[in-house]
């Protein structure tokens, strides 16, 4: 008689843990944690305690080791709020949280893209900081509570 020894799971844990964050309107906003554990684990994402998947608004990978939320829409102040990760196995469960505020600042990559359109001509370049200007000074005027630090983009503007 031939018996199978099976090895007894272990249960799923967090090696590297969601943490806090705070992201700039128009940057990337991607949460990422690292587990350990037998296989067959099932991850569950949460944004203030509401279940999420991958959607229009959500993308989700998991790895035997990794598990990641990319939010699409960050730039939204509705991208803001508690997510949390939750893996679980047959022989236990493991959760972990990170706080997400919408940070007030200015996109470098908007600016990077203006200022490396260099090789356009100087009527054009002078056209799009004429439209960037104008935008920011109606955002300005309209929002006072605006997301966006638009003294420091029209500053920049201003000086290029």
């Amino acid at each position: 008689m031939t018996t199978m020894l099976t090895r007894p799971s272990r249960p799923v844990r967090f090696i590297k843990k969601l943490e806090d964050t705070s992201v700039i309107v128009g940057q990337p906003l991607k949460l990422v944690c690292t587990y350990t554990g037998s296989q067959r684990v099932h991850v569950t994402w949460k944004k203030d305690d509401k279940l999420i998947w991958a959607s229009y608004q959500y993308n989700v990978l998991t790895t035997d080791s990794t598990c990641s939320l990319e939010v699409l829409y960050s730039d939204r102040p509705a991208a803001a709020g508690k997510y949390s990760c939750e893996i679980s196995n047959e022989a236990g469960r493991d959760v972990c949280h990170a706080h997400v505020t919408l940070g007030k600042g200015t996109s470098n990559n908007l600016l990077t893209a203006f200022h490396s359109s260099a090789h356009l001509p100087d009527n054009y370049l002078n056209f799009l900081r004429w439209c960037m200007i104008t935008l920011i000074s109606l955002l300005t005027e309209n929002n006072s509570n605006s997301l966006f630090n638009t003294g420091n983009m029209k500053q920049s503007l201003l000086q290029t």
